[in-house]
């Protein structure tokens, strides 16, 4: 009987374990989605009032969150996607990359993961993935 309970002791770990996962990393994403949206928002009220998107790219999440801040784009700091809480300094880790063309009249927003930080995991943009739709 120990040894039976034992192995189902392991049996429930490693079931807990495998469905931990896709639920961190389903938070993960919908805290991405949200960020993402509020950064957008921020960014058309800061091309409303500059007429450009801002000028320097790349930028992470964090540097694009105190540039919003600073102009009053954004009303306080959205949440960090990988770290869970509001953004507070630049340089935390965050996956969100912006871009911008040279003229500065177009933006990109990705989202990476920490495992496939090659992959987008999630895009908006100013031309072609303007929803995460």
């Amino acid at each position: 009987m120990g040894q039976r309970s034992a192995w189902l002791l392991l049996l429930g770990i490693l079931a807990a374990g495998l469905l931990v996962l896709p639920l961190r990393e389903a938070r993960m994403e919908r805290r991405a989605r949200v960020c993402l949206l509020e950064l957008q928002k921020g960014l058309q009220r800061y091309v409303v009032r500059e007429e450009l998107y801002p000028k320097r790219s790349p930028l992470s999440g964090a540097e694009l969150v105190a540039v919003l801040l600073e102009n009053h784009d954004l009303a306080g700091p959205p949440v960090n996607p990988l770290m869970g809480a509001p953004y507070g300094k630049s340089g935390e880790t965050d996956g969100v990359v912006y871009r911008t063309d040279q003229q500065a009249e177009t933006y990109s927003l990705q989202f990476r993961d920490w495992d496939n930080p090659d992959e987008p995991l999630l895009e908006l943009d100013s031309t072609e993935h303007q929803s995460l739709e």
